[in-house]
């Protein structure tokens, strides 16, 4: 029986090729798309979210815009990274206006996200795993309107967020995620659902190599030219920023992860996030040796088999047009540090 799950998604380039992968696989009955501010704007996520959708032929599933800002900070976007409109080089224009591509109206005004979230919860006859992709907000929301059907209703969230040692992508030890909106994030893991957190140590090792982002543009496959030409612009920032020939696609992995959890290691820990302000903000707290003597709230990933989740997120997506000794040259390729000119 396919799990019945909620994606809570900021698209972004990786939330893009997450979203490929899950509307892709037949163990996750997608109910609905909730979207909010992060890689890009709420008003630019909505719409990605439904040109993403319409692109890999799901545009079924119902989207649902939510947060445009984190719950007590103003908002922080990650256009540098993602691109004006959250996808790359793509812009707006080209993705929403005339002649852009079918993009289905949805009927109706689309409800708010933490409600719909509660909606959908409500209606389910089994209990539902949620997906998290991008900053907490609609989570933490949907806990403060109904805290109960969320702790009943929530099988788990898998969220991708956070970091147990690796270091931060947006202060020295800060993950984007948790970043935009430390506290969000601090009610989400203080609920009393079960997580898992898919952080910064094991989705740094979904690297695509520029020669793959490459195979993938030249396979002759129209989607796979479409996520390879989102992470030309990837490739770009991490060229700029880390010295990487490549992109690491960080949101795949949680979606892989939740469809089969042996893809990667996890180990019980009691994690809290730095909700004040400076170099620490956002930063997860991590207690891997039991120091506070506090009950574990999360399974927190510290090893997966990059090479596997690779393959098997490019052949769920996108059918199989690279091979294995592409993902395993590309990533031995990344271990070599850019040289800039």
């Amino acid at each position: 029986m396919a799990k019945k799950v909620i994606i809570d998604t900021d698209p972004g380039i990786d939330d893009s090729v997450a979203l490929a992968l899950a509307v892709n696989s037949p163990e996750l009955e997608i109910m609905g798309v909730t979207t909010l501010f992060g890689n890009s704007t709420a008003e630019n996520t909505f719409r990605n979210a439904r040109y993403v959708l319409a692109k890999f032929g799901a545009s079924r599933i119902p989207v649902f815009p939510g947060a445009a800002a984190p719950l007590i900070r103003r908002p922080e976007i990650a256009a540098e990274t993602h691109g004006e409109s959250g996808l790359g080089y793509l812009v707006p224009e080209e993705l929403f206006g005339e002649g852009a591509g079918s993009v289905p109206q949805q009927a109706g005004a689309a409800r708010f996200a933490p409600l719909a979230i509660l909606d959908l919860l409500a209606k389910s006859d089994e209990k539902v795993t949620i997906l998290a992709l991008g900053p907490q907000t609609n989570l933490a929301l949907a806990l403060a309107y109904d805290r109960e059907l969320m702790r009943s209703k929530v099988a788990e969230i898998v969220l991708m967020g956070g970091s147990a040692g690796a270091p931060g992508n947006t202060t020295p030890v800060s993950e984007f995620n948790f970043w935009a909106d430390p506290e969000a994030a601090q009610a989400v893991l203080q609920s009393g659902i079960p997580i898992r957190m898919v952080g910064l140590d094991v989705t740094r090792s979904i690297v695509f190599h520029n020669s793959l982002v490459e195979k993938l543009r030249t396979s002759g496959s129209e989607k796979a030219g479409f996520l390879a030409e989102l992470m030309r612009f990837y490739v770009g920032f991490h060229r700029e920023y880390e010295r990487l020939d490549g992109c690491i696609v960080n949101d795949p992995l949680a979606v892989a992860l939740a469809i089969d959890g042996r893809f990667g290691m996890a180990q019980p820990m009691y994690v809290e996030v730095c909700c004040t302000d400076g170099l620490t903000r956002g930063q997860s707290i991590c207690d891997r040796f039991g120091f506070l003597k506090k009950e574990p709230n999360a399974g927190v990933y510290l090893s997966v088999d990059a090479a596997t989740v690779i393959e098997f997120t490019l052949e769920r997506a996108v059918g199989r047009v690279v091979s294995p000794e592409d993902i395993a040259r590309g990533l031995e390729l990344a271990k070599i540090p850019y040289k800039h000119g």
